[in-house]
């Protein structure tokens, strides 16, 4: 993940790898068969992060309200993002730009899973009474992860020159409105 954000995706190779690890390219190989491999580890290690911040954005904070989670998980991503300097998103475009359907299948699965855990979080907003019983979850799920997405690539091709967390904070204020009970 270091050599992505270094170098970008494209020059990263097994023996970069291995030069940054302090290790052989056959240690390397050891435990990865191709950049592929390293990708699939890494698109799992993103999953994780991503299932992981929604759970932290329950833990934290006084306001246990289905939207006050959804906040707190927005700002734990975007902290999260800022401090990795986009990498998950970096590791996505990879995968999408080698073509690997293999690959393209764990990064959607990856995708799904963590739109499922959201549209299951909003889902309780629904039943708790904050959330309009009539909108799509599952497209407000994947519109939550669109605008983090979109706005992750625009902070990363500009040269990170905003300040990503109230971008995102702002689209939130427009997506809450259009979903919350009034």
């Amino acid at each position: 993940m270091t050599l992505i954000v270094k170098l970008g995706s494209e020059h990263v190779t097994v023996k970069r790898i291995a030069a940054e690890v302090g290790i052989t390219e056959a240690a390397v190989y050891r435990h990865f068969k191709s950049k592929s491999d390293i990708l699939c580890f890494l698109i799992d290690h993103v999953k994780s992060n991503l299932l992981e911040d929604i759970e932290k954005g329950r833990a934290a904070g006084n306001d246990s309200s289905t939207l006050g989670v959804v906040d707190r998980t927005l700002r734990i991503h975007l902290s999260a993002v800022a401090q990795r300097r986009g990498i998950s998103f970096q590791v996505i475009a990879e995968i999408v730009s080698l073509g690997n359907p293999a690959l393209n299948r764990k990064a959607s699965e990856a995708i799904r899973q963590y739109t499922t855990s959201v549209r299951d979080l909003l889902r309780e907003g629904v039943q708790a009474g904050e959330i309009r019983n009539d909108i799509d979850l599952e497209a407000t799920a994947t519109i939550l992860f669109s605008m983090i997405h979109g706005m992750v690539s625009i902070w990363t091709l500009g040269e990170r020159d905003f300040q990503l967390e109230d971008r995102c904070a702002s689209l939130w204020k427009v997506l809450k409105e259009a979903i919350v009970i009034h």
